[in-house]
């Protein structure tokens, strides 16, 4: 590449510019609502042991007589 002519070299450095920027948004354009799918499970179960785990710390700090600032 370094002994190409210029416009080749151009042109080679532009289709992989071209090659690095399509590739992402191609994977997100088709993968994109099957991704989302996937995650809402996991998101569910993570906001009820957030919440479980939040409830459980809160009863154990009012046991011990702390209070909640």
């Amino acid at each position: 590449m370094a002994n190409a002519p210029r416009p080749a070299r151009r042109r080679r450095a532009l289709t992989l510019v071209g090659a690095v920027v399509a590739a992402p948004l191609a994977t997100l354009a088709f993968s994109g609502s099957a991704q989302a799918a996937e995650i809402t499970p996991i998101a569910e179960y993570l906001d009820d042991t957030v919440a479980t785990t939040s409830a459980q710390v809160g009863a154990v700090v009012d046991a011990l007589g702390f209070a909640a600032q």
